[in-house]
């Protein structure tokens, strides 16, 4: 399977989705209404969806319309469902052990796993983002919008 038109149509899906959630109001009815209003957060990742799609999308058709030859990366094989299975495992593992050990502990290790079976090789970027990103998350979630994630309970 050929990964450009995949990408483009993903980032096409992606970016028609994000630009639905940036101009509706109707998408939120309820919830914690905090100071920057219960449709920030969403417009906020709608935004980065957008520029991270075109940028994957704008790349693939490019390549696409050049006509350049494909790279061994860009080929999707399609044979055998076991990383399937194990990114289900991942999840199921995740789902099971925040509750006990935190979100702080637990997602660091599922993003670097999930990394690893999508194929990452720089070892240093991705230990980085495994950890930088959850406690970005966990640090806005308490402070912007005081949803409090799970944390240690042993």
């Amino acid at each position: 399977m050929d990964r450009r038109k995949v990408d483009v149509v993903l980032a096409t899906v992606l970016i028609i989705i994000s630009l639905i959630i940036l101009t509706s109001d109707q998408l939120v009815e309820g919830g914690a209404e905090t100071d920057l209003g219960s449709m920030f957060l969403p417009r906020i990742v709608a935004v980065l969806i957008i520029l991270f799609s075109a940028t994957i999308g704008i790349q693939s058709l490019k390549n696409l319309l050049q006509r350049k030859e494909m790279e061994d990366k860009e080929l999707i094989v399609t044979n055998g469902y076991g990383g399937i299975f194990i990114y289900i495992g991942i999840f199921i593992a995740y789902w099971l052990l925040v509750p006990v050990f935190g979100f702080l502990v637990t997602t660091p290790f599922v993003m670097f796993s999930v990394a690893l079976l999508l194929g990452g090789r720089n070892w240093i970027p991705m230990t980085a983002v495994s950890v930088i990103t959850p406690i970005l998350i966990f640090y806005g979630s308490s402070q912007f919008l005081r949803v409090f994630l799970p944390t240690w309970s042993l």
